[in-house]
């Protein structure tokens, strides 16, 4: 996030974080409200609420303004809390965008307009746009990997640009917000006859047991199964559950599958299969 001079006078902090706190009480009330009918009203509500926590960021930023300037050398413990404030701006920043998009994204519900896509173009795409957030948590967020097939048709898939490209940027952050500091997000593409797969992975690597447990609830997640008795229902992230809509609706295939590593450490990946060409209803 850009630094800017703080607005004239002393920025009042407790009036925006007040205004924040208000807004997420009043955004998980109004939501759960029986007065809420549709996803628009849903949506201005999520407009509002975005206003009002971009409010209380900016309050943030100009009081971390006053207090670099305020400091002619700030000592390594202050710039590193500095340092860790900007990087939870632009954290929080990247969640209201999240959000907001989200939201558009599910209140959308024009048909797909299908067109032949680049598979490997889209991904990079989404790669660049979600560099930053990767950068702001410390994870390294890697060119995609591809299986060497020439370049031309081999990834080009039917699909919905206004869809295709934020449900990549989704699945992204999904992995990145997994991520521990200082681990990595790995984005791989190959091609198949009919299909082209995505395969992105989750950090950091599980011990076999957490793996196993990581690896059923995802695959319980995609494929829409009830957890047996004997297990816990997992907590999907909102990326995760807007992606799966967003997957299905072109027809593919999401899954989960296990990459075994060093160490008896076994790396959790997140799967897609895209059908090369649309299946019109």
């Amino acid at each position: 996030m850009t630094q800017h001079p703080p607005p004239s006078g002393t920025p009042d902090a407790s009036h925006d974080l007040s205004a924040c706190s208000s807004a997420t009480v009043d955004l998980q009330t109004a939501v759960t409200s029986p007065a809420v009918r549709s996803v628009v009203e849903v949506g201005t509500l999520i407009e509002q609420s975005a206003h009002d926590l971009r409010s209380s960021l900016n309050a943030i930023q100009s009081w971390a303004y006053v207090l670099e300037r305020a400091v002619d050398a700030a000592p390594p413990p202050a710039q590193r809390a500095l340092d860790g404030i900007r990087s939870g701006m632009q954290q929080q920043q990247a969640l209201i965008e999240e959000m907001e998009e989200a939201v558009r994204l599910l209140a959308d519900e024009n048909p797909p307009q299908w067109q032949q896509l680049d598979l490997l173009a889209a991904i990079d795409q989404a790669i660049t746009d979600r560099r930053p957030a990767a950068e702001a948590r410390g994870v390294l967020l890697p060119p995609v990997e591809t299986d060497g097939a020439p370049q031309g048709s081999a990834y080009q898939i039917d699909g919905d640009m206004p869809r295709l490209v934020p449900l990549l940027r989704h699945l992204l952050m999904h992995c990145i917000w997994r991520a521990q500091p200082g681990g990595s997000v790995g984005v791989h593409l190959s091609h198949e006859p009919d299909h082209v797969k995505l395969r992105i992975t989750e950090s950091p690597p599980l011990d076999r047991e957490r793996s196993a447990t990581r690896l059923n609830a995802l695959s319980d997640f995609f494929g829409r199964r009830v957890p047996g008795q004997s297990s816990q229902t997992s907590r999907q992230s909102a990326a995760l559950l807007l992606t799966r809509r967003m997957i299905e609706l072109h027809g593919a295939k999401p899954g989960a599958e296990s990459l075994d590593g060093e160490n008896e450490k076994v790396t959790i990946c997140i799967s897609v299969r895209f059908p090369r060409h649309a299946v019109l209803a």
